[in-house]
């Protein structure tokens, strides 16, 4: 009589399971670190400030010169994430940064001198003098003789004219605009103001697209470089920077056109900056923004944001 053998089936099931268990081991041990990974690290972890900043002129805390990522796309360390993008829309490059902070106080502003000069700067000389991450040109408050003008949380005008729309950044860190500002109405406003501008118009207030672009000095029919500064949620920033007919391979935008590609973005509030060759971006120390000219023109003032991450 034949016999069969019996099968090995605990054998078998032992071998599959040892076989899985190496399968994982390989995929765990071949998965990118997120350590690695600056935008899974800015979407995924909670930032946190050692301590937040004093709201005067000092700089911000150093920034890691390992927080930023070797293509020139971005920085992160504990408090602060920056990423860069590029886009193209109306037949010009456009450029898009969004930043996150962990405390209010890293949204700062700084005065290339002492208020009533004239002084300016470029903008990489101001960012590298107050220890900026990133840095943005501000209104060129030194033209302007009227406003409503804080910086820093010092009050250094109030004659607002009721032809400007004026953008106040309170002290939790978000946005307030008031469209063709007076005294009276910026009464409403309870909060504490930090930094204030006025240059203009707005391009976004709550939400919707403002359609009352009429501003002269901005030139809103004239295709041209343009720049502005966004709120898209608590403590989440975009900064939205156009080039100009003077770049190759870009036509500019319209104060329309501008507007409209700014409310797709899905900004909260977003207010206009000086634009044209003020138009300026600059990242560890470097303006990233409209190269193909080469101009840069010194500036008066800048928006910046600062790392809270002290070294240990």
């Amino acid at each position: 009589m034949r016999v069969s053998s019996p099968t090995p089936k605990p054998f078998a099931r032992r071998l599959r399971l040892l076989v899985l268990l190496l399968l994982l081991l390989a995929l765990i041990l071949l998965a990118p670190c997120p350590s690695l990974m600056p935008s899974a690290f800015a979407e995924d972890n909670i930032l946190q400030a050692t301590a937040p900043l004093p709201i005067d002129d000092t700089p911000g805390c150093m920034p890691d010169p390992a927080g930023y990522r070797e293509d020139g796309t971005g920085y992160w360390d504990a408090s602060i994430t920056v990423d860069v993008s590029m886009t193209r829309a109306y037949d010009t490059h456009i450029m898009l940064v969004n930043i996150r902070i962990a405390d209010p106080s890293q949204l700062r502003t700084s005065m290339a001198s002492r208020y009533g000069t004239n002084t300016t700067h470029i903008g990489s000389v101001l960012a590298k003098r107050k220890n900026a991450v990133l840095a943005l040109n501000g209104d060129f408050y030194a033209i302007h003789s009227g406003g409503y003008l804080v910086r820093q949380g010092k009050m250094y005008r109030n004659k607002p004219d009721g032809k400007t729309d004026v953008l106040i950044i309170d002290d939790q860190g978000d946005f307030h605009i008031y469209p063709k500002a007076t005294k009276e109405s910026l009464a409403a406003f309870g909060g504490v103001a930090v930094n204030t501008f006025n240059f203009g118009p707005a391009l976004v207030i709550d939400g919707q697209r403002c359609t009352d672009l009429n501003k002269a000095e901005v030139a809103p029919h004239k295709l041209a470089q343009r720049i502005c500064i966004a709120q898209t949620g608590p403590l989440s920033y975009l900064c939205i920077a156009t080039e100009g007919p003077e770049n190759k391979n870009s036509l500019g935008l319209t104060l329309d056109q501008f507007a409209d590609f700014v409310a797709e973005q899905g900004c909260i509030n977003a207010y206009n900056l000086d634009g044209g060759s003020s138009a300026t971006v600059v990242l560890n120390n470097k303006k990233i923004n409209a190269l193909s000219t080469g101009k840069i023109r010194p500036l008066s003032d800048i928006i910046y944001f600062a790392s809270a991450a002290a070294a240990q």
